[in-house]
């Protein structure tokens, strides 16, 4: 592939220090809260973070999620391949998925709030089943968005560092590990806001550069004149040009890639895990404005990065001149990182790299707690140990956090010499996942969603899914074959059959076969989860909503349904088709203003992201540092973290066992 743009020292000295740094300064500050706060990691901290995080954090945290190494990467290969519509559309089919669940985790919230896991919701409604069916689904996401998270990180390394692949695969999730079994659900939410912190300051230093100062480009018009340029040199092989949204390729993989990262966000029990710990008050614009902040990420990249890479094409200091990117250097994401480097020089390029490794670090994090508590709430507690204790329960989350981050080094590795893409991999468990997305959806809202359906629909889905796949890439291509497979129509042929086949399954199974005992009574939920005995008061009652609260959640509801529908019908459908249809090409003034737009939504997002965590949390610190300051535990321990409507002492049903909940 040529000279690597920067060298191995680089590589290694991201993953092996600024990882050991990281890890040292995150296992110190859950130290430091540990002493000063009393916030000891007991079973339910660890895995919920006590069920009170606020809605700043937990934009962050949504942010962060969504933010792979692919993510940062495929949005600027995007807007290098297609144009103007790369970016832009990567940015909002995340952000659909993200508004939609927002709907599934205010119902969570609503009718579960005290499950540990979106699991332990499946096995307290049906039978063993469905549940070890279920478990499948999403151990398989899990270990599946994990182990992308780590091929996309090592190939990105790889193909800019050249250091080895085996090496990052194994290096990656250590220091991740460490901090993550040391300091639980809690020490990922501040590592999320810390790492998109610095992933947002990066970009915005990017766009400023490229439309502001850049002596190469530095404006938007000057940008637009070399994509005309380039255009002619090098024209648009799928489209009308690049700054048209005429693509049909472009259209075909991004539904595709949304359809099938549904089974990513759903069947993912990372992003339940966010749910569950998020205060009743912050769901909704926890995950709304998180959504809305995280598409202005990729859409910058597409815009600044990848359109940049691609109008650079004509520039004598770039990566590549005279010459397009290889096959190789586009689908290891590099225009981006190219970018980066020709605009910033190798402290750029260098800047970019550190992206990916916040992107895949904090991310890591949440895979690796969502992993532990499954195993350690659905399968240990569930069927092994159920008396277990809750020291038990931490011991048994900290062997299954290290443990779960051995086994995805492994299938990273196996899937790079396999010699597959994580674009590649993200269109196949798609196909083989996405009925997950039925199950959780369809036992939150029927009441008449049977086990039998639940137990038997999905896996008939994933084979029928599959089936449709690899007939459309016979029929399309003539033959199947890694290639063929994940051309655009197979691709997405597959992922709305497996996706729609489950949605119409699950409906017609439990009328053929329902429920012996008749509808389900979701008001049982409340009473179904037991707290570990290590919980304190406040803990216990933070696995309550009140009346109010849960008035304050439909009506959340109701509002997220209205976004749902304006984004999806206006931002992903209208707008895009009216650009498609009328085959407008952005003119120079036209191109300017989008430009202005895109940068004002990510000053603002960055803004947000940066200020108000720190801003909902400012009493907290104050209470930290005047403990620290006097050395000894604050006198307002955990002040401002449950949110109670009531002044009065509640009865909280835990499984027949009634505990006295007292206002803290």
């Amino acid at each position: 592939m040529g000279d690597y743009i920067l060298s191995q020292g680089i590589g290694y000295g991201y993953i092996v220090g600024l990882g050991s740094a990281f890890a040292l300064i995150m296992v110190a500050i859950t130290y430091t809260l540990a002493k000063y706060m009393n916030q000891m990691q007991n079973s339910e901290r660890f895995t919920t973070a006590a069920r009170s995080v606020n809605s700043g954090l937990i934009s962050s945290a949504v942010v962060s999620s969504w933010i792979w190494p692919a993510s940062l990467l495929t949005s600027g290969l995007w807007g290098y391949t297609y144009g103007i519509s790369g970016g832009y559309l990567y940015g909002v089919s995340g952000t659909t998925q993200i508004f939609a669940f927002a709907l599934l985790a205010i119902e969570i919230k609503r009718i579960a709030p005290a499950c540990h896991t979106i699991a332990e919701i499946i096995k307290a409604r049906y039978d063993k089943p469905t549940h070890w069916v279920y478990m499948f689904y999403i151990t398989a996401t899990n270990t599946m968005v994990a182990s992308c998270l780590l091929l996309g990180a090592s190939q990105g390394f790889n193909a800019s560092t050249g250091i080895n692949i085996i090496a990052a695969n194994f290096l990656l999730p250590l220091g991740v590990c460490i901090y993550t079994a040391t300091g639980g659900l809690k020490a990922t939410f501040i590592s999320d806001w810390i790492h998109t912190v610095i992933i947002y300051i990066v970009v915005l230093i990017l766009c400023f550069k490229v439309f502001c100062t850049s002596d190469i480009i530095g404006s938007p018009g000057k940008m637009w004149d070399m994509l005309q340029e380039v255009q002619e040199k090098f024209p648009s092989t799928s489209g009308s040009n690049y700054l048209s949204f005429r693509n049909p390729e472009m259209f075909m993989t991004t539904w595709s890639v949304c359809v099938g990262g549904f089974g990513s966000v759903f069947g993912d029990p990372s992003y339940g895990q966010k749910a569950i710990a998020a205060s009743p008050s912050g769901v909704l614009s926890g995950y709304i404005i998180g959504g809305l902040c995280w598409l202005t990420i990729p859409w910058a990249l597409g815009t600044a990065g990848g359109l940049a890479a691609r109008a650079m094409l004509i520039y004598p200091g770039f990566q590549t001149y005279p010459n397009e990117l290889s096959s190789s250097e586009a689908s290891a994401g590099l225009p981006v990182i190219y970018a980066y480097g020709a605009i910033l020089g190798k402290s750029g390029a260098a800047a970019a790299v550190l992206t990916l490794f916040m992107s895949v670090t904090s991310a890591m994090s949440a895979e690796l707690i969502a992993f532990s508590s499954v195993a350690t709430f659905d399968v240990y507690r569930g069927y092994i140990n159920p008396a277990a204790t809750g020291s038990q329960l931490v011991r048994f989350s900290h062997l299954s956090t290290m443990g779960f981050s051995l086994v995805v080094a492994c299938v990273s590795i196996i899937f790079n010499y396999v010699g597959v893409s994580v674009g590649w991999l993200i269109g196949f468990y798609g196909i083989i996942l996405v009925p997950a997305v039925s199950v959780l959806t369809y036992s939150l809202y029927w009441k008449k969603t049977s086990s039998f359906a639940c137990t038997y629909g999905p896996p008939a889905s994933t084979l029928i899914g599959i089936a449709c796949w690899i007939g459309s890439a016979q029929a399309y291509h003539g033959a199947v074959d890694k290639a063929t497979l994940m051309t655009s129509e197979p691709s997405i042929i597959g992922n709305f059959v497996s996706l729609g086949s489950s949605l119409l399954l699950i409906p017609l199974l439990t009328y053929i076969k329902p429920n012996p005992e008749g509808d389900f009574d979701f008001t049982t939920l409340q009473t179904s989860f037991k707290a570990g005995d290590d919980a304190d008061d406040d803990e216990i009652k933070a696995m309550v909503v009140s009346e109010e609260e849960q008035a304050t959640l439909k009506k959340a509801s109701k509002i997220a349904i209205t976004l749902n529908i304006i984004l999806m019908g206006g931002g992903y459908l209208i707008v895009p088709l009216c650009f498609y249809g009328t085959d407008y090409t952005f003119s120079k003034k036209y191109f300017t203003q989008w430009v202005i737009i895109m940068m004002i939504c990510l000053f603002i997002a960055g803004a947000y992201i940066i200020i108000f965590p720190l801003y909902q949390g400012r009493h907290d610190l104050m209470d930290l540092f005047r403990a620290i300051k006097a050395g000894k535990p604050s006198s307002s321990v955990n002040s401002g973290e449950v949110n109670s409507s009531s002044d009065e002492a509640e009865m909280v049903q835990v499984e027949g066992q009634e505990t006295k909940v007292t206002e803290a």
